[in-house]
């Protein structure tokens, strides 16, 4: 960290309290007891399909609840993952169809971070065209969220492709918990926002309504401290928005044993595109929605039978004009989705999740699709892709002892894009001494090829120029644990080791811009989370990621630096009398040189993303108001107003950004 006296963050927050001033709070469901950060090893659901102890889950998790994610005090979903060890996050560094945050495990990839499978309510929101995640088009407000539960390391056995070095589960609130009526109103720098939600009850039957609206500025329009002024390299990328949200869910209890659930979403508004080198921004018109429906039944012998189906629409219309013409920039992806899932006990010492799905993905994105190949390759055929899915799934958990545990999974999946593959992982929990395990895993993971990347490899195959269809990208991952208990303290410790082969890169053997697979890397290190209650109102969370990449980066693809040597994040919040609390962020990224990252300004054909460290600040006061709560809460990222790039050296985040959210509940 840099000297306290470059930041004077104690400074910053004491006047921020003295700033604001009121009565106490008297209620609401959100007030936090002097004992409320204290409490036993939280169970997680995500990493094995088994609701299970954190210290009995097969691989490392981070848990970010309801309160964290407001004492964050982060703007977008995106930015909620700074806190997460070893996750790089990067703000609106995306060049194309979506200029979007992107968020990737250690670093190792490309803006749109395609290693990485991401949940909503078990419903993938891994976009088919460029694989990722369109953080800002997900039908989705940070209040309606329950908690995040973040896998990390690979997840294939559970999730199967694309869960390749974690998985990120959304999981929202349970319409019964947000009855009532919400409104949040939020005002500031570059940024506006309203969300209006009310909950309410018919008999068995719970729903909640969430609308919401936000007009977000994005970066400045010109950097304050560029590199270069040379051929508009002082431009941020163009990246205002403007997003309408509607969200429903329906919980519907038919019996005692039975369940059902409906959800739909929608996120739609104008997007701007367009980078330094262009004088003007593309303006998009997106429109995404979603439909899911679950059900739920209880089985007398304890298990649980459960089927989902989902439905999601992802598009976006505009048509983009340059001195050379116009190209149509229509995207329409859908997605069908069956999955049915059965957990039941075999034994006494014994538990066993299996399932099976079927998926369904239909892309017509032409502007994508396109690339500038000899016209005897016909295009037609690529206007319009489809893509078949069908998996089986299984973990087996078994108590050998009470103090061993073992967890074996697979996932056997058959695609139309690379036929079919086997992700297994074996792992094992000791309990050591109570209040502390180790834990030790092995386990494989593939990455299937968007659909992106595997229309742009098809030219090759027509022309000949090569033979051998693009395969997915291979994982296989060491993992040893320990997590204990320390009195208020709790430590996460994980050492891993990636061996990474059949990487996809773009360029291969400098033939046109297409796809292939000559990447090779292994990826060591360790990382650890604290969680420190140091008084029953005042709490620690710090996470440090420390890591090297090595590789021969085959066909001038760069992993060798790809993932920052140490980086590191702290979140310190207290509750003070009166209803006021303050919470304090820090964030520390080390240098890297990201893939996709080799033009630079003055035609330097590598270069880094130097070091940087940001401190974020955010004070609330809780009141009573009328018959419900109230907020008022200030927050200011950035508190030292410092120029940094991340990603690339033309991706200048804002600099100070304050903005004032007032929330109603009642």
């Amino acid at each position: 960290m840099e000297k306290a006296d470059r930041y004077r963050s104690g400074s910053v927050l004491a006047l921020l309290l003295a700033g604001l001033g009121a009565g106490p709070a008297q209620g609401g469901d959100e007030m936090l007891s002097e004992n409320a950060y204290l409490g036993e090893m939280p169970v997680v659901l995500t990493v094995s399909r088994l609701a299970q102890r954190l210290d009995e889950a097969p691989a490392a998790v981070t848990v970010i609840d309801r309160q964290m994610i407001r004492d964050s005090g982060a703007w977008d979903l995106a930015e909620v993952f700074r806190l997460v060890p070893g996750m790089v996050v990067a703000y609106h560094s995306t060049r194309a169809y979506t200029m979007d945050s992107t968020v990737s495990y250690h670093g190792l990839s490309d803006p749109y971070a395609r290693y990485m499978q991401v949940l909503v309510d078990g419903r993938s929101v891994y976009s088919p065209l460029y694989g990722g995640v369109l953080w800002s088009d997900i039908p989705l407000a940070l209040e309606d969220i329950e908690r995040i539960e973040v896998t990390r390391g690979p997840n294939a056995a559970s999730y199967g492709a694309n869960s390749f070095m974690g998985v990120i589960n959304i999981i929202t609130r349970p319409a019964a918990d947000s009855q009532g009526t919400m409104v949040s109103l939020s005002t500031g720098r570059h940024r506006e926002e309203a969300v209006v939600r009310y909950g309410g009850r018919s008999g068995d039957l719970n729903y909640r309504m969430t609308a919401g609206f936000r007009n977000d500025q994005g970066e400045d329009q010109i950097m304050r401290q560029p590199l270069s002024t040379a051929d508009r390299w002082n431009w941020n990328k163009f990246d205002d928005r403007k997003v309408r949200l509607f969200t429903l869910r329906a919980d519907y209890q038919v019996n005692a044993a039975n369940e059902l659930g409906f959800q739909f979403g929608y996120n739609g508004g104008s997007r701007q595109e367009g980078d330094a080198g262009e004088a003007y921004p593309f303006w998009r018109t997106t429109d995404n929605h979603f439909a899911q429906l679950n059900w739920r039944r209880s089985l007398d012998d304890g298990g649980e039978l459960s089927v989902q189906y989902y439905h999601g629409y992802e598009s976006s219309y505009g048509t983009y004009t340059d001195n050379t013409g116009s190209t149509n920039m229509d995207v329409i992806a859908q997605r069908h989705d069956l999955e049915v899932q059965h957990t039941f006990s075999p034994t006494d010492s014994t538990r066993l999740v299996w399932g099976g799905s079927v998926r369904y993905d239909k892309v017509y994105a032409p502007g994508f699709h396109y690339p500038d190949f000899p016209q005897s390759v016909q295009f037609d055929k690529l206007k319009t892709q489809t893509f078949h899915l069908s998996r089986l799934f299984g973990n087996l958990e078994w108590r050998a002892r009470p103090s061993l545990i073992f967890n074996l999974g697979a996932m056997v999946e058959d695609n139309s894009y690379t036929g079919t593959d086997v992700t297994p992982r074996v792992a094992a929990n000791w309990h050591f001494l109570p209040g502390h395990t180790l834990r030790v895993s092995r386990s494989e993971a593939t990455r299937t090829p968007s659909n992106f990347e595997k229309v742009r490899a098809e030219p090759f195959i027509e022309l000949g120029w090569v033979t051998q269809r693009l395969k997915p990208e291979r994982l296989r991952s060491t993992d040893v644990g320990y997590l204990g208990k320390f009195s208020t303290l709790e430590v996460d410790f994980r050492l891993f080791r990636d061996e990474f082969t059949d990487l996809i890169v773009e360029n291969g053997a400098s033939l046109g811009n297409g796809y292939f697979n000559p990447g090779r890397a292994t990826v060591k290190g360790f990382e650890t989370q604290l969680k420190w209650d140091i008084g029953p109102r005042t709490r620690l969370i710090y996470a440090l990621s420390h890591g090297k990449v090595s590789s021969l980066d085959q066909d001038d693809q760069t992993y060798t630096n790809s993932m920052p040597t140490n980086n590191q994040s702290l979140m310190l919040t207290h509750r003070f009398d009166g209803g006021w609390s303050a919470s304090l962020m820090g964030y520390q990224m080390g240098e890297a040189h990201f893939p996709e990252t080799d033009s630079g300004p003055n035609e330097n054909p590598r270069y880094w993303v130097d070091t940087y460290r940001r401190w974020d600040g955010r004070v609330a006061y809780r009141f009573q108001a009328g018959q419900g709560t109230g907020e008022l809460a200030l927050t200011v990222q950035n508190l030292a107003d410092d120029q940094y790039f991340e990603f690339r050296h033309d991706n200048e985040p804002p600099g100070r950004s304050a903005w004032v959210n007032l929330k109603l509940e009642y």
